[in-house]
């Protein structure tokens, strides 16, 4: 779904907020459900040292295969939930492509925010990037979202996304359906991932950052911008946390 130059900007983005907050150059960052860590990658090509934490371990392989080549970059297979590091005194970490909501029990994300902070040190910085979820609505059905096809060197993926119905008790944004029809050359597979996502806005994020005990909410940016108000925001915004 990356746009062409998008992986580029947002880390341009990623470094102006550590110059905006950090006040000090960053040598040593975590990147916190990294995939392949496309971030990591070029950010390990400006000479800063890595360390990416994901839970797939196919991503993971392939990360390590792409970054064969960077001595700085190291890989985990890690819940982002709970998780230890053999690594201490990280400048920043970061949770990129909007997936941090996919964490939606209170309990997850109090002791994701531990993990985190046992081995980012004081003052460090942890950047989460959240998508806006201003357009929310109560479904009593299963409904489609969107329809799109993905054409591959290997395949052409047809891609369908529903949204599912929620209690209206529980703190979600939506329950995401995503249905992949995967057309090889010589066989179809079908896939189906059933994704909730919680409702995360700045005063939310604020609070779980509080009941932590572990980080403070220094500012929220909209839409990669550090002047755009945050009620214009139209895509996404980020969220900066610091240890304390």
């Amino acid at each position: 779904m990356e746009e062409p130059g998008d992986i580029e900007r947002e880390v341009s983005f990623l470094q102006e907020v550590w110059r905006q907050h950090l006040g000090q150059p960053v040598r040593r960052v975590l990147d916190v459900a990294c995939g392949n860590s496309p971030h990591g990658q070029l950010l390990a090509r400006a000479g800063i040292h890595v360390t990416g934490i994901d839970g797939s371990p196919a991503m993971i392989a392939a990360g390590r295969l792409e970054a064969q080549h960077l001595k700085v970059v190291r890989f985990y297979q890690r819940r982002i939930e709970r998780f230890r590091l053999p690594e201490r005194g990280f400048d920043a970490a970061f949770f990129m492509s909007e997936t941090f909501p996919i964490i939606t029990r209170n309990r997850d994300i109090i002791t994701h925010l531990e993990s985190v902070a046992a081995v980012v040190r004081r003052k460090g910085l942890y950047c989460l990037d959240i998508d806006y979820q201003g357009d929310i609505e109560l479904l009593n059905r299963r409904s489609l979202w969107r329809e799109r096809t993905v054409i591959t060197e290997r395949a052409v993926v047809d891609v369908r996304e529903y949204r599912r119905p929620i209690q209206w008790h529980e703190g979600l944004h939506s329950i995401y359906e995503l249905e992949c029809t995967i057309h090889f050359s010589d066989r179809t597979v079908v896939t189906r991932d059933v994704i909730p996502v919680r409702y995360i806005t700045p005063p939310v994020m604020e609070l779980m950052a509080l009941a932590s005990r572990k980080f403070e909410m220094l500012a929220g940016y909209a839409d990669l911008s550090l002047n755009k108000p945050l009620e214009q925001c139209q895509g996404r915004w980020w969220a900066v946390l610091r240890r304390i």
